[in-house]
């Protein structure tokens, strides 16, 4: 994806010195290690844990959203300022740095809120007295994470239809653990992530697998590879697809699969993030497995299948032996 900047402004979260620092002026968007942290930082926001949503036009953020182009200046401050004022009452949320962003992507404007942790870090103070030059050993406690980190937490909203993908995280709150940016910042309720819906179909597949002894390895399988492949054809999760891959000819198994993951909270068809398809095929198109004799293997799906190139036998004993074919090449790296 093509992320255009526009502007940029950076405000200070430093719990110890109480309320933020707001600045005034912009960051310079012509200076390209500026521009390169922020865009990688905008990219790093779409993964597995992304979840989507649509802002409703009377919320908070929605009204703010309307004038996110015309006075940005105000518009990143009031952002903040409705963010901070729930997140400062939380006992264990961190200091922070704070970007507002306003970005053009496949010609359709954007905002983005990105929350970075500061970080401890060891550097040098060169200080001078009637002694002479001493070098010192200090530690920053303000140091950002690099631009291949994602942030901790943040949104990115485009401004027309009021669509969004958020990472948030979970915060202490009158000693309660939870959410606190989608439920009172935004007050919307997101469509879980795709790793969130994964993990629910994963969960109920081997429960229901388990009930018609079938092995928990080759489910787990089924499973990854039933996601990758309904993704790459439709760009969502189809639970009744993913039941008949998973399941095949059991009718039973399909009907009961369907009918608990969305009980435990799996929703069907989700709306997905617009780099679905790349997740996925980092995170779902390989089998990793691990045996219980130590030995670790990544395999790629296309692979898994063909027996020609490796096949798992199940022995009269009770234990698996797995065959490795037709290898041309071991390579050893260090």
């Amino acid at each position: 994806m093509d992320i255009y900047l526009k502007r940029a402004i950076l405000h200070i979260i430093d719990r110890e010195a109480g309320d933020p620092v707001y600045s005034q002026v912009e960051l310079d968007l012509t200076t390209e290690y500026i521009r390169d942290y922020l865009t990688k930082k905008i990219q790093k926001l779409s993964t597995a844990q992304t979840k989507t949503g649509v802002l409703i036009d009377k919320s908070t953020i929605g009204q703010l959203a309307k004038v996110a182009e015309s006075d940005f200046t105000q518009f990143s401050e009031h952002f903040v300022a409705r963010w901070y004022d729930i997140y400062h009452q939380s006992e264990d949320a961190p200091s922070a740095d704070v970007f507002i962003i306003l970005y053009e992507m496949d010609t359709e404007m954007y905002a983005a809120f990105l929350k970075v942790n500061y970080t401890d870090a060891y550097t040098h103070f060169v200080e001078a007295d009637e002694s002479g030059i001493q070098n010192k050993l200090i530690i920053n406690r303000a140091i950002l994470g690099g631009k291949t980190q994602k942030a901790d937490e943040g949104l990115t909203l485009n401004l027309s239809s009021l669509a969004y993908e958020l990472i948030e995280k979970k915060y202490s709150f009158s000693g309660e653990k939870g959410f606190y940016f989608s439920t009172k910042v935004i007050e919307s309720q997101p469509v879980p992530s795709l790793e969130e819906n994964v993990k629910v179909i994963k969960r109920v597949a081997e429960k229901i697998g388990q009930k018609f002894e079938a092995p928990s390895y080759d489910i787990v399988a089924d499973v990854k590879e039933a996601v990758f492949d309904t993704i790459e054809e439709t760009g969502q999760i189809d639970a009744k697809e993913i039941a008949e891959k998973v399941f095949k000819d059991n009718i039973t198994a399909q009907m009961a699969f369907q009918e608990e993951v969305v009980e435990k909270g799996f929703v069907d068809r989700a709306p997905m993030l617009r780099e679905v398809k790349e997740i996925s095929e980092k995170k779902y198109g390989k089998q990793k497995l691990k045996l219980s004799n130590g030995i670790e293997l990544i395999v790629p799906l296309d692979v898994y299948r063909n027996t020609d190139l490796i096949e798992f036998v199940n022995n009269p004993d009770g234990t698996i032996s797995v065959t490795i074919k037709n290898v041309d090449e071991v390579i050893n790296r260090l």
